[in-house]
């Protein structure tokens, strides 16, 4: 099973929030990318204060998604499935209002997928339960 199967098996899982910690979040992200070619699904990226936008169109940002705040609310009163990556998300996650909103669209009527990308994700124990957790590492050349 190669990697893009992998991770379109994890969106496909029955929990809302996939934790995906690596070495290389940009290999990883460069596979949503592939992933969402060949997808039905709309992915959408956002990295701290710089917004959100769909794969495949970084250069149309979609207003009031920058802090993790805005960004949260945006995802959980979305009223269509979407995959949203969010790059070094660790500060957010200190924010219990933002633990909360996770919660909201973990449990919510609408199938989404939260996808937390970074190096270490210090998920918070009110999530685990409805998190996937992924633990990549890159070989070292030896």
């Amino acid at each position: 099973m190669n990697y893009l199967d992998q991770l379109d098996q994890m969106l496909d899982a029955n929990f809302r929030i996939v934790s995906v910690e690596t070495y290389d979040p940009e290999r990883v992200t460069d596979l949503f990318t592939q992933l969402s070619r060949f997808s039905n699904k709309a992915f959408y990226m956002w990295e701290n204060d710089q917004g959100l936008h769909r794969i495949g169109a970084s250069h149309i940002k979609i207003p009031r998604t920058g802090p993790a705040k805005e960004l949260l609310s945006h995802i959980e009163g979305s009223k269509h499935f979407g995959v949203y990556i969010l790059r070094d998300f660790n500060d957010a996650l200190e924010d219990e209002k933002n633990i909360q909103n996770l919660l909201k669209i973990a449990s919510g009527d609408i199938n989404k997928v939260v996808v937390l990308l970074s190096d270490f994700i210090n998920l918070p124990k009110a999530l685990k339960p409805f998190t996937l957790r992924s633990k990549h590492q890159m070989r070292q050349a030896g």
